[in-house]
């Protein structure tokens, strides 16, 4: 969290061996769950997390992100994510990121979109008052909130099924964004799409998916966009879904 304003939470990290793909670049994945650690740190240090609200049966769950790949980072590259609250209303809470090299250039930016569920129920619940009550910082020019329009393909195609594991859930109990993210990205990987060719990234989480779900993995193409989304593999219900487009 920085010294100068508790609202701004900021940690720097190094690519690392583990990081990074077979062209030595830092990995969608890997960037994600940077992004998603330093999150969860500023929760927890302004009281808001999971952990802090166990009384109230109340935890938060990502509804959307977008995010837009400036420069990719390389092996051994050190960079720094800066992330802080961006708005508030009744349901929703927005928080951005940006992302900076040792040079302070800015290389990668996210907007994203939460909601509280009740842990029991995981029902959609109001944020509390006690959190709509925290500001934001004053000092900062807010990203755009992530788009609202997907957007789909008009054929879809399966290439591929999984079966959620014990593994996948995280300290929510819930499989995990990231996780979500490999199983849209995969395929495309398969077909040749590196991290490093992705400009931007439009993430939207739709339902949770419980342990042993067996989900179909399906891709399309529309106006220069690719897209992907998880569905149950016996029902109607999308889980989530992205839409990607490549650098130029």
């Amino acid at each position: 969290m920085s010294k100068e304003n508790p609202l701004v939470y900021t940690h720097r990290y190094k690519v690392n061996g583990h990081d990074v793909n077979a062209n030595k670049y830092l990995t969608i994945p890997s960037l994600l769950k940077a992004m998603q650690e330093c999150s969860l740190q500023h929760a927890r240090a302004l009281k808001t997390s999971v952990w802090d609200m166990e009384e109230e049966r109340i935890s938060w769950v990502l509804i959307r992100k977008e995010i837009n790949i400036i420069e990719p980072l390389q092996l051994d590259d050190v960079y720094t994510v800066i992330t802080y609250p961006s708005g508030f209303d009744k349901f929703f809470a927005f928080r951005d990121y940006l992302v900076f090299n040792e040079s302070k250039k800015l290389v990668a930016t996210a907007s994203s979109m939460w909601t509280l569920i009740n842990t029991d129920t995981r029902k959609l619940t109001k944020i509390p008052s006690k959190i709509l009550e925290i500001s934001t910082p004053y000092d900062l020019k807010f990203l755009s909130q992530p788009d609202n329009v997907m957007g789909h393909p008009e054929n879809w195609k399966t290439v591929d099924t999984r079966k959620v594991r014990p593994y996948d859930l995280d300290w929510n109990n819930h499989v995990n964004n990231i996780v979500l993210v490999r199983y849209l990205l995969e395929p495309y990987k398969s077909f040749g799409v590196e991290d490093q060719q992705i400009l931007k990234l439009l993430l939207y989480f739709r339902n949770e998916i419980e342990v042993n779900k067996e989900v179909k993995v399906q891709i399309g193409e529309k106006d220069n966009a690719r897209y992907a989304e998880l569905k149950s593999k016996n029902e109607s219900k999308i889980f989530a879904s992205c839409r990607i487009t490549i650098r130029p």
